[in-house]
C-alpha cells in the first residue's frame, strides 16, 4: 500500500473522532481525514469520492453507532461493488463481545481493534 492520504473515520463519538484525528496528524496524515458520524453518512461520502476516483485508502469504522452500524456499513458498502483493493477498512470498537470479534472475522475488514486506537497499532496497519 502506497503511504496513506485519505482516511474516512466513521464514528458517532466526538471525542474518539478528535483523538484520531490526533492520532493520524502524529504519523503525518493530515492532509485529507474526512469524518462521518454513522454509516449512513459513510457511505453517502463513499459514493462521492469514487465519483471523484478518490476513495479513501483507509477506513477507521466504529461498528456501534446509531442508524447504522459499521456491519451494516461493510454489508452496504459491498453492494456498491467498487474497486476497493486499496481501502483497507479497520473495524474499532470498546466492545469485548466474542459475537462482535466473529461477525468482524468473517468481514472483509483487515483488523478489528479494540478504541481507542494507539500509535504503534495505527503504523503496524498502515
Amino acid at each position: 500500500m502506497k503511504q496513506v492520504e485519505r482516511v474516512l473515520v466513521i464514528d458517532d463519538d466526538a471525542n474518539i473522532i478528535f483523538l484520531t484525528k490526533r492520532l493520524l496528524s502524529s504519523v503525518g496524515i493530515e492532509k485529507q481525514v474526512d469524518i462521518a458520524y454513522n454509516g449512513v453518512e459513510g457511505l453517502a461520502h463513499i459514493r462521492e469520492a469514487a465519483a471523484q476516483g478518490r476513495l479513501p485508502q483507509l477506513i477507521l469504522l466504529d461498528i456501534r453507532m446509531p442508524e447504522m452500524d459499521g456491519f451494516t456499513f461493510m454489508e452496504e458498502l459491498d453492494k456498491l461493488n467498487l474497486n476497493l483493493t486499496d481501502t483497507k477498512i479497520v473495524l474499532l470498537s470498546s466492545s469485548q463481545s466474542p459475537w462482535d470479534r466473529e461477525k468482524a472475522a468473517k468481514s472483509s475488514a483487515v483488523a478489528f481493534l479494540h478504541k481507542p486506537l494507539t500509535k504503534e497499532t495505527l503504523q503496524s496497519i498502515i
